[in-house]
């Protein structure tokens, strides 16, 4: 088989479709590594290779490009080849389904509540497909180390990638007081659907119908704006509230002015400088993206590979990926974020068996190579 990678812009995206790269090789896959079309002879020249007898074309959430979300369909029915795509973020925001040709699309999804969505989709059934690791990034360091990091580390970001969103939060009035007003319930208990609550919000304040509401595309725009609002007041209360002194935070520069200045320390290449943070941390924080609405983000199986222990805001997805009793530390709503950390540091033998026996489960199961392995199996399937 010979599959054409495309590879996309980012700052994490560039390193999961490297490790693809590898995995897919590493299972007698011809890959050829093809930069991501920038201008029009990029995309005459990406047409010209694709006639090589190419079987497939890889890509992860089209390359996070504007330009080949545009023109992505048009692309697909000149070239016509399968092209395999993995959401690893929200579908939503590359115009999926309707910027999508059925006939030539192959679509996986990482985050499960939301393979499960009905997109009106009338291709191949979206597949449900979680993040992994790579271990020849992330590992458990040899040597005997300080614990630099003794009071746990999280690493993420406070803005979401699209920045659409953001000026919506800007522009739209009393948007800030709505994503406190709704964080004030979800924080009684994570597992309730934020979507809803924000649904919910909007009737409230036009005195409308929900599903009358749930029709009309600026309504639809505002419910994101608000989710995504709502997970970043989420992820600064929760970070601020479990990452204390001698801990770290890093990520841009909005985690500043939430959490001690001691605490945040600027920025962090992902790749070895992040994995030599997790060996040198008593923990990891894992607290969920705000476009998530169950999936698990790279932290859970990076920070479990380098035996690095986790505490992570509970997901209906983790029991089927890791035993949540025995691996993970976890939290499911506001109360639970300070016991689950009272509990980590009651017992520390108890901590670093479970962060082992993550460790072993990340080997077994969540490595992309096992995800690579099921993307083929499935092409196969349909193709």
């Amino acid at each position: 088989m010979r599959i054409l990678a495309l590879r996309p812009k980012g700052l994490v995206l560039p390193s999961i479709h490297a490790s693809m790269v590898k995995a897919f090789q590493s299972l007698g896959v011809e890959v050829l590594d093809f930069p991501l079309p920038q201008e029009e002879k990029d995309y005459r020249n990406l047409k010209k290779v694709c006639r090589r007898g190419y079987d497939a074309l890889f890509i992860l959430d089209l390359g996070g490009d504007r330009n080949l979300i545009l023109n992505f369909k048009e692309l697909q029915l000149t070239i016509r080849i399968p092209w395999i795509v993995w959401f690893v973020d929200d579908p939503d925001g590359y115009r999926f389904p309707e910027a999508f040709a059925p006939e030539w699309t192959l679509i996986f999804c990482w985050d499960q509540a939301i393979a499960q969505k009905d997109f009106f989709w009338n291709g191949r059934p979206v597949t449900y497909l979680p993040l992994a690791t790579d271990p020849s990034i992330f590992y458990q360091e040899k040597g005997n180390y300080d614990l630099f990091y003794s009071g746990g580390v999280f690493a993420g970001s406070t803005v979401h990638p699209n920045s659409f969103l953001v000026e919506v939060v800007k522009s739209a009035p009393g948007m800030e007081e709505d994503g406190r007003s709704i964080w004030l319930t979800y924080r009684d208990n994570f597992n309730q659907p934020l979507h809803e609550l924000a649904w919910a919000r909007l009737a409230q304040k036009g005195q409308f119908d929900i599903q009358t509401l749930r029709k009309d595309p600026l309504g639809l725009l505002w419910v994101k704006a608000l989710v995504y609002q709502t997970g970043i007041v989420k992820r600064k209360e929760v970070v601020a509230k479990v990452i204390k002194s001698g801990g770290g935070v890093f990520g841009d520069e909005g985690w500043a002015k939430a959490v001690d200045k001691s605490l945040y320390q600027g920025r962090v290449k992902y790749g070895e400088e992040l994995r030599k943070i997790y060996n040198r941390s008593s923990f990891a924080l894992e607290v969920r993206q705000p476009q998530s609405r169950t999936g698990l983000s790279q932290r859970v199986f990076d920070a479990s590979a380098c035996r690095c222990p986790v505490i992570a805001e509970w997901s209906p997805e983790l029991p089927n990926l890791f035993d949540s009793e025995r691996e993970i530390i976890v939290f499911r709503n506001w109360a639970e974020v300070e016991e689950s950390k009272e509990r980590f540091k009651a017992n520390y033998k108890d901590v670093q068996e479970k962060a082992e026996k993550a460790r072993q489960r990340v080997l077994a199961s969540h490595t992309y190579f096992h995800r690579a392995d099921k993307i083929l199996k499935i092409f196969h399937d349909y193709f």
